[in-house]
């Protein structure tokens, strides 16, 4: 018997479970919050949405979304500035087995969803909710739900499909409690119900959770965005036993352009305000670090979301400084610069000539590669930090800091450049850092990316160019020419091209690439082995002229890779688009044991 899945649907499905600790079954709670006396008004339903915003934001936001959609996607080298060991080896490097799959119990969706099951129960088994406000909150409701199974169908294909609140319902004998695994078919189904559910409510009503806040909570905008997506993966990607059906896409496509056209989003004026604007213009859907309500922010967010990470105290040696110069204030500045990672040892390299310094432990970082992808007139490079080693020359003579040189005259090498998006703010005096900006889910941009895309299949080249233009013209600001920056579309592989590029520059840092990779392809209506993840063209350096340039170097130096795919597409590795089950998943259930994602047999080879 699966204890795990077991342990899911009871320990996790009680009710007001984010709200209250847990108790043994055996016994009646007592506390004036159990399951049955929390529901009793508006407020307290209310109340629930608020816990499941911050579940979402500290168990899945976060965490899942992150690492499963940045972390593998060869956009980061490995580094190491103190000597102290790698971190997250296995993934950067696409090393994925039952013994290192990155995540337990497919990625840790269900404690939320049991969540999400329990509200929906409670909308329809109540009476102190005006029809409205019930609306409301199950549009809600199906909408995280189908986000979740979502996230779950695009890292497993098949999960294990859990919609009632079983415990709730009286519900406790394992052998009824347990749930087999479905196939992908069937969960992208399920996925695709939900979202029609979400709108029929949506439609409905006129109730929106916290107007003054309305993007930190599941809004009629955000079903129809994650409608966009899950049908442009359906028409696309094949999975499991679902094959990819074109006419998706253009069901898609209705959704992106809905989300453009019927809402009021318009992108923000400029790239940098995105990212120190609360409840911003352009966002549809948006997880809360900054203040929520009057100024009370979160003290120590995720450091996966920083520029690069770090262990222990030490990101406070990197905000300190950046908080003097910040976003778009450092450029042509040369400096002593950290031991960095040796690919061959996989420990810290043995540089003389490379100092350390105060940053502390660095233990991987974005490639330099995605830095020269920008040019110095597109606003957005100017969320990098980038750092240049001084010459042996200048070092011999003592030079500690050189400052306005010419990055491009071969002599000082890009040591790391390090992405500014998620900037905290350190409090003087203070130990910690708070964050002062938001993780935006879905925001316009992306809308406008997947639109351009649905058009590329449709073979519609006037909205392939209108919707890159409407990117790059907030990018370049007040140095946008069309004729110099405009888009010039070509082929179907040409514009699939020039979207992942544009992508890479637009949403780094923002747990978008491996699913762009996943999803883009070189040939429409083509194989899986056509997609950018086997292909050059997800290189992070395709495109990019190193011969003419070889400043162009990575951080030991050596000319940045242009042309190597993210996966060789081999028999080898062709099995890690997804991810495996953990073993100790696999260990509590017979059934899923026999139901390892195909590939996953042998340990991968280091």
């Amino acid at each position: 018997m699966n204890k795990y899945i077991k342990t899911l649907a009871i320990g996790l499905m009680t009710g007001a479970s984010v709200l209250t600790t847990s108790c043994n079954l055996d016994y009646k709670p007592i506390d004036n919050f159990s399951a049955n006396s929390f529901w009793g008004s508006q407020t307290e339903f209310e109340g629930f949405i608020t816990a499941i915003s911050n579940q979402f934001r500290s168990d899945n936001a976060s965490n899942v979304l992150f690492y499963a959609g940045e972390l593998r996607s060869g956009v980061f080298e490995l580094a190491t500035i103190d000597g102290s060991g790698t971190i997250n080896l296995e993934p950067i490097k696409n090393l994925y087995d039952a013994d290192h799959p990155q995540f337990s119990t497919f990625g840790g969706y269900y404690g939320f969803i049991a969540n999400i099951n329990e509200l929906i129960y409670r909308c329809n088994n109540t009476n102190v909710l005006s029809d409205n406000v019930k609306n409301g909150l199950l549009g809600m409701a199906y909408g995280y739900r189908a986000f979740s199974y979502f996230q779950m169908y695009r890292m497993y294909g098949g999960v294990v499909l859990r919609t009632e609140p079983d415990v709730i319902l009286g519900n406790y004998e394992a052998t009824l409690l347990y749930k087999g695994r479905s196939t992908a078919e069937e969960t992208l189904n399920q996925i695709k119900e939900d979202i029609k559910t979400s709108l029929e409510y949506f439609a409905q009503t006129d109730y929106v959770y916290k107007s003054s806040s309305k993007d930190y909570y599941w809004t009629k905008a955000a079903t129809e965005m994650l409608a966009g997506e899950v049908y442009l993966w359906s028409g696309k990607v094949e999975t499991g036993d679902h094959q990819a059906n074109a006419a998706d896409v253009a069901t898609a496509a209705t959704y992106f352009n809905n989300v453009i056209n019927n809402y009021g989003f318009d992108l923000q004026d400029d790239f940098y305000s995105v990212w120190t604007t609360p409840h911003n213009k352009e966002s549809i859907f948006s997880v809360c670090y900054s203040s929520e309500n009057d100024g009370t922010y979160y003290n120590v967010p995720p450091f996966q979301l920083l520029w690069a990470r770090t262990t222990g105290t030490s990101y406070l040696n990197y905000w300190s400084n950046m908080d003097q110069e910040g976003w778009g204030h450092v450029k042509g500045v040369a400096n002593r610069f950290g031991q960095w990672y040796n690919k061959e040892t996989d420990k810290s390299a043995n540089i003389e000539i490379w100092d350390k310094c105060s940053f502390g432990p660095c233990r991987y970082t974005y490639k330099n590669s995605l830095y020269y992808q920008f040019d110095e007139n597109d606003s957005r490079v100017k969320m990098f930090y980038p750092m240049w080693n001084l010459t042996q020359e200048e070092r011999d003579n003592g030079i500690n800091y050189l400052d306005n040189f010419d990055p491009k005259d071969g002599k000082h090498k890009l040591a790391g450049t390090f992405v500014c998006k998620f900037r905290p703010s350190i409090p003087s005096g203070s130990t910690t850092y708070q964050m002062v900006v938001d993780m935006p889910i879905y925001r316009l941009a992306m809308a406008y990316l997947y639109a351009a895309e649905c058009a590329n299949y449709a073979g519609d080249n006037a909205a392939v160019v209108k919707y890159i233009n409407k990117i790059r013209e907030r990018a370049y600001g007040d140095k946008w020419d069309e004729d110099v920056y405009g888009y010039t579309a070509g082929d179907f592989k040409a514009n699939e091209t020039a979207l992942m590029r544009e992508w890479d520059k637009e949403f780094v840092a923002e747990g978008q690439r491996w699913w762009n990779l996943r999803r883009l392809t070189t040939v429409k209506g083509g194989t899986q082995k056509d997609h950018f993840v086997f292909q050059p063209e997800g290189c992070l350096g395709f495109g990019l002229d190193t011969a003419n340039n070889p400043w162009m170097t990575d951080i030991n130096g050596n000319l940045i890779e242009t042309n190597v795919p993210v996966l060789n597409g081999t028999t080898q590795d062709e099995h890690l688009l997804l991810w495996p089950l953990d073993k100790g998943l696999l260990g509590s259930d017979t059934e899923l044991a026999d139901q390892q994602n195909p590939g996953y047999t042998a340990k991968p080879k280091q």
